[in-house]
């Protein structure tokens, strides 16, 4: 369906500048720059209604720990003296 849409607008945007002459190119970055911009808009939305859904289902990236500071330097600790 998107690509649907995208190639229509890309159609649309050809005929306009045939139509418009010497306003097609503006008519172009304009329809291009919308359509850039909605991207962006519904990736922030699904970024963030994805970000909800783990946090509700307790699932975390595996950069994120959810250990404190104190708890990281006490296994670092622990890591230093299991080696020596």
């Amino acid at each position: 369906m998107i690509i649907w849409a995208t190639l229509f607008a890309i159609a649309a945007g050809v005929v306009l500048s045939i139509f418009l002459g010497s306003y097609g190119i503006l008519v172009l970055l304009a329809v291009a720059f919308g359509m850039v911009t909605s991207t962006y808009v519904r990736t922030k939305e699904i970024h963030s209604d994805l970000q909800i859904i783990k946090e509700k289902l307790g699932i975390t990236d595996e950069g994120e720990t959810g250990l404190s500071n104190e708890e990281i330097e006490a296994e670092l600790e622990r890591e230093l003296l299991k080696d020596h």
